[in-house]
C-alpha cells in the first residue's frame, strides 16, 4: 500500500494525513498487508520524519522476552513484529525512545482467523481491521511529529498474524512474557491482549508518565455500547478524564466503564507456570477482565487507560466493514493538550 501524502502544512492538514494513513492500514486486506509490511511502512515514514524506530522482529523477539508476540505469531508463515516508535521534538534520539513520554500501545493484527480456537466464516471476514488500533497510534504519532509536538511520546505496535498453521500456540500453552510473568493461554482468539501485554511490558521500561492502549479487542464493549462508542477503562481517574476530555474535543464518543477489581480472580491462572490467562473464563464483562490483564503487566502506580473500540474502528458499507480512522483525533488532542494540562 502506499502512504498518504502531506495535504496541507497545518494542523488540519496534519490531522488529516494521520487519519488517512490509519484508514489505509486498517481497510488494507491480509494479502496487502502483513506485519513485515506494516513494519517497513512505519520504517518509512519515520524516516521522513525524524522520528526515533526499532523494528524487532524474527529470532530477536524470542531472544528478547516476547513470548506473547512470538505465540501468537507461530501459526503464520508471515513473522510476527515488534514496532517502537518516538518522538521528542528536536530532543528526539535516534537510538533510545524518551524517558517519562506519553506512551502509546495499538494491537497490530494484520488478520485473525482466531487461531487453532478458530472463528466461524462470518466472524472471520472483516478481520483484516484487527490491525485498527496499532494505525491509530501509527497515525497519531506521525500527526505529532508533523506539528513539531513538544511532548514526547514512545509507541509500541505488537504485529502479528494469527492463523492455525504449523507452530501455532494451543489452547493450554503457557508462555513467558517480556516482563518474565507466565501468561496461559487459554483461547487462541483473545490474542490481542497477548501481544497488547508483551508490548506494555517493554513501555513500562521507559518509565512513562502516562500509558493508553488502544484495541479493536472485544465483542462485549459492542454489545455495551453500541457500534459508535469506545470504552474507556482506567485505573487512574485523572488520565481518565484526560483521555475522555480529549475524546470530546475530537468529537470520537467515548464512555468510561468501571475499573472493576472484583473481577481480577477470572484472570488468575492455576497453569504451572503461569500467574495469569487470558481468558476469564466467563460470558460477561470481557471488557473489564481484558483490561485488567493489561494493567497486570504495569507497575500499579503507573497511570494506565486502555481503549477498546471495536465498535467505532469500522463502520458497514455494502456489508463490509470499513475503517473510520477513529482514535487519532483523540490521540493528538490528547498529546497537544497535555503540557497546558500539568
Amino acid at each position: 500500500m502506499e502512504i498518504p501524502p502531506r495535504i496541507a502544512d497545518d494542523r488540519a492538514g496534519a490531522v488529516q494525513r494521520g487519519v488517512d494513513l490509519a484508514v489505509a492500514l486498517t481497510d488494507a486486506r491480509a494479502n496487502q498487508l502483513d506485519p513485515d509490511g506494516f513494519a517497513q511502512l512505519a520504517r518509512s515514514l519515520a524516516t521522513e520524519l525524524g522520528l526515533g524506530i526499532r523494528i524487532t522482529a524474527g529470532d530477536r523477539l524470542a531472544a528478547e522476552g516476547f513470548g506473547g508476540i512470538v505465540a501468537i505469531g507461530a501459526g503464520s508463515s508471515h513473522r510476527p513484529a515488534l514496532v517502537e516508535l518516538w518522538w521528542a521534538g528536536a530532543a528526539t534520539d535516534p537510538q533510545a525512545p524518551p524517558r517519562g513520554a506519553i506512551a502509546l500501545a495499538g494491537k497490530g493484527i494484520t488478520f485473525d482467523s482466531g487461531g487453532l480456537s478458530m472463528k466461524d466464516p462470518a466472524a472471520m471476514y472483516g478481520m483484516h481491521t484487527d490491525c485498527a488500533g496499532a494505525a491509530a497510534v501509527l497515525g497519531a504519532i506521525v500527526a505529532l511529529a508533523e506539528l513539531g509536538c513538544d511532548t514526547p511520546v514512545y509507541a509500541a505496535l505488537p504485529l502479528a498474524e494469527n492463523m492455525p498453521g504449523p507452530g501455532a500456540v494451543r489452547p493450554g500453552d503457557v508462555v513467558r512474557m517480556r516482563n518474565g510473568i507466565g501468561l496461559e493461554i487459554v483461547d487462541t482468539d483473545f490474542e490481542g491482549r497477548v501481544v497488547l501485554a508483551d508490548a506494555l511490558a517493554l513501555l513500562q521500561e521507559s518509565r512513562p508518565r502516562a500509558v493508553i492502549s488502544l484495541a479493536t479487542l472485544t465483542l462485549q464493549a459492542v454489545i455495551a455500547l453500541g457500534p459508535e462508542i469506545a470504552a474507556l477503562i482506567g485505573r487512574d481517574d485523572a488520565l481518565a478524564g484526560r483521555v475522555l476530555a480529549a475524546a470530546a474535543r475530537a468529537e470520537e464518543p467515548m464512555w468510561a466503564l468501571p475499573w472493576a477489581e472484583r473481577y481480577a480472580s477470572q484472570i488468575r491462572s492455576i497453569a504451572p507456570g503461569a500467574t495469569y490467562r487470558n481468558h476469564p473464563r466467563a460470558d460477561s464483562g470481557r471488557a473489564i477482565t481484558a483490561a485488567l490483564l493489561l494493567g497486570a503487566f504495569l507497575p500499579p502506580e503507573t497511570p494506565f487507560v486502555h481503549v477498546d473500540f471495536a465498535g467505532p474502528a469500522v463502520t458497514m458499507r455494502d456489508g463490509a466493514p470499513t475503517a473510520t480512522g477513529y482514535g487519532v483525533r483523540t490521540l493528538i488532542e490528547l498529546v497537544t493538550e497535555w503540557p497546558g494540562l500539568d
